[in-house]
């Protein structure tokens, strides 16, 4: 884990260290999320598409095989073909 110590400004503002700004490919004037959790600051770029920021969440839910998913959705797909009694 990457950490610095870094000091607020009189104008509320900070600086990220040089190796973290790169490491995470910020670029000038681009936005970043800010959320408190607890007592903590946590920042990150702002993504700039959903696509990316949901790319590979669910992983391994359906299955960790090819074959495993298609019986899963072989399973769900039998479900839509019942009438409710």
């Amino acid at each position: 884990m990457d950490q610095a110590i870094i000091k607020v400004s009189s104008k509320r503002q900070i600086t990220i260290p040089t190796t973290i700004y790169k490491k995470l490919g910020i670029q000038p004037g681009q936005k970043l999320l800010l959320e408190v959790h607890g007592d903590k600051l946590v920042i990150w770029p702002k993504t700039k598409s959903f696509t990316e920021l949901l790319a590979g969440s669910l992983n391994g839910i359906y299955g960790q095989t090819k074959e495993e998913i298609d019986v899963y959705v072989g399973k769900e797909r039998e479900t839509w073909e019942k009438t409710p009694s």
